[in-house]
């Protein structure tokens, strides 16, 4: 080995340790950050609807992983149990104080900020409107809590919980879906996809789901989206 190459492995080792000592330091300030906004206090000045509420200091959240019946968009009339989730989520949230968490995903299309929404007892309140029957599990696009909320979704679901309730299978929506089934219609377009039922990890469905009239058995039969 010549004098030069010696020269330029340890040249080599000193930009490497260099790099890493930075990594490490960035990490170390980016997890240090993390803490800090964990256990940072925001107060909630407004609820808008039941998924959304506007913290200050921060603006426009829509709560992540949850969705509630429509109340305030003008293009659609007031769906089924949407007064009665923005009231739960009011009387649980306006004026009080809390902290917020993140996920991969800061902001959405509309320039919301993305959060879950804890209250200073530690209560995710994303989880508890799914839990106590106001919303149901939003589930087209992957977060942390996922199978969690899921799981609250069924358990509400079963337990006939709040929206859930015996006289939602007698309503149906401007879609003509009942409303039990119309959660999983994303699209709104009154039948239900496999990519739809994937996302919302319904699949397969068999014959006798509450699904499964709505969507296409091509072979008949009795299982959609094997």
């Amino acid at each position: 080995m010549t004098r030069r190459d010696s020269w330029g492995q340890r040249t080599a080792s000193v930009w490497c340790a260099v790099g890493l000592a930075a990594a490490a330091e960035l990490a170390s300030t980016q997890n240090q950050a993390a803490a800090q906004e964990s256990t940072r206090e925001y107060e909630v000045e407004r609820v808008v609807d039941g998924d959304t509420i506007i913290v200050r200091g921060v603006g426009r959240i829509r709560l992540i992983g949850v969705d509630t019946p429509e109340t305030v968009d003008p293009r659609r009339p007031v769906e089924f149990f949407g007064r009665e989730a923005s009231a739960f989520t009011k009387r649980t949230l306006e004026g009080k104080r809390v902290r917020l968490e993140y996920d991969w995903e800061r902001t959405d299309r509309y320039g919301r900020t993305l959060a879950y929404v804890r209250l200073l007892d530690g209560t995710l309140i994303n989880a508890e409107i799914i839990r106590q029957g106001y919303g149901h599990a939003y589930t087209r696009f992957p977060f942390k809590y996922l199978e969690e909320f899921r799981r609250y979704e069924r358990e509400a679901r079963e337990a006939r919980r709040g929206l859930w309730g015996d006289q939602a299978g007698d309503l149906q929506t401007a879609s003509g879906l009942p409303l039990s089934v119309a959660v999983w219609d994303d699209n709104r377009n009154g039948r239900i996809s496999c990519a739809e039922a994937r996302a919302h990890g319904i699949a397969p469905v068999r014959r006798g789901h509450p699904a499964y009239p709505y969507m296409r058995d091509g072979d008949g039969d009795g299982v959609v989206c094997e």
